[in-house]
């Protein structure tokens, strides 16, 4: 078994040097896909073992909810919208946690998500994003928004995306929104505005699920390793960092449905304790126990996009 981990270690050492850094970080991207396509379970499990599970990230990236709640209500929401009560978060709060971030990062990010729920839902959005750019000057900012809202947007908030260097991401639904208006907008104020997944032409339909696993008994390397979002939705609420974006909001999962579903102190960072921005990165790549209650290795689950009847088979 030692012998096994060491080779395992040399090869993702080899394939590091060797390959082109975009090609080497796409392995964790297009692993989900390779062994979806393979047929035998006995062969997943062996090949999601065995490829890198995640590149330790260099830079902060994360997003975070400015309201739980939201205007659309997808079916088998992965953030559980549909299920959550009317929150909205702190300005205060925030301005905390993420100056506490800028400060370990030396104020240096990837990316950030301004989001929700719908975050365009918040009276109190543009000191958000006010507050991000200030405290992180480098790196993209997104408000990320399902897009209803948009075209009834004041124009206060259309200058201060401008002004504060933040790019509209709206998520392509098979929805009626006003698309023209919204373009006409941004390019009015000179903001980058982008269709999230797809070209909007081509609208997604289609959308995977990771089933629940309410006996909480998956094996938590595989699934980490198998997961699209592990390390890459990386959420920061209240204080704390987390890997993914199950483990945040799976709490209004719990308090609808009257589930169990146990987050601990083990699936989260919390930033005020006395870690590096290196130690913080190499524990966001690495599984947490809440890994346990995601199904990903089963036979991929999809369904037509539609809104949510709160039906917990959504979900499971």
């Amino acid at each position: 078994m030692k012998k096994l981990l060491k080779l395992k270690g040399l090869l993702k050492k080899f394939l590091s040097i060797i390959l082109p850094a975009p090609l080497f970080r796409s392995i964790r991207l297009i692993k989900p896909e390779i062994i979806r396509r393979i047929r035998l379970r006995s062969v997943k499990s062996k090949i999601a073992k065995s490829l890198p599970l995640t590149e330790k990230r260099s830079k902060l990236r994360f997003e975070v909810h400015l309201v739980e709640h939201c205007n659309l209500n997808c079916k088998g929401c992965s953030d559980f919208a549909p299920l959550a009560e009317p929150e909205f978060l702190d300005v205060e709060e925030f301005r905390r946690d993420v100056t506490r971030l800028a400060e370990l990062f030396g104020h240096e990010c990837d990316r950030v998500y301004l989001m929700g729920g719908e975050p365009l839902l918040h009276p109190d959005l543009l000191e958000f994003m006010r507050i991000t750019r200030q405290v992180l000057p480098e790196g993209d900012i997104y408000v990320f928004s399902n897009g209803i809202l948009l075209p009834k947007m004041p124009d206060d908030f259309w200058k201060a995306c401008h002004d504060n260097n933040i790019r509209i991401w709206v998520s392509a639904y098979p929805i009626k929104i006003d698309a023209d208006t919204i373009k006409a907008k941004a390019a009015k104020f000179g903001v980058n505005f982008e269709w999230a997944w797809n070209d909007a032409s081509s609208t997604k339909d289609i959308f995977d699920i990771v089933p629940i696993n309410l006996g909480g008994d998956s094996d938590i390397k595989l699934q980490f390793g198998m997961c699209g979002r592990a390390n890459n939705c990386i959420v920061l609420s209240h204080g704390r960092l987390f890997t993914c974006s199950f483990a945040p909001h799976v709490h209004h999962f719990n308090k609808y449905f009257g589930q169990n579903v146990v987050i601990t102190e083990d699936d989260y960072i919390d930033i005020y304790q006395d870690l590096t921005a290196d130690e913080i990165c190499q524990k966001l790549s690495e599984p947490i126990p809440a890994c346990r209650y995601c199904r990903k290795v089963e036979p991929v689950r999809t369904f037509t996009w539609g809104t949510s009847k709160r039906n917990i088979n959504e979900w499971l």
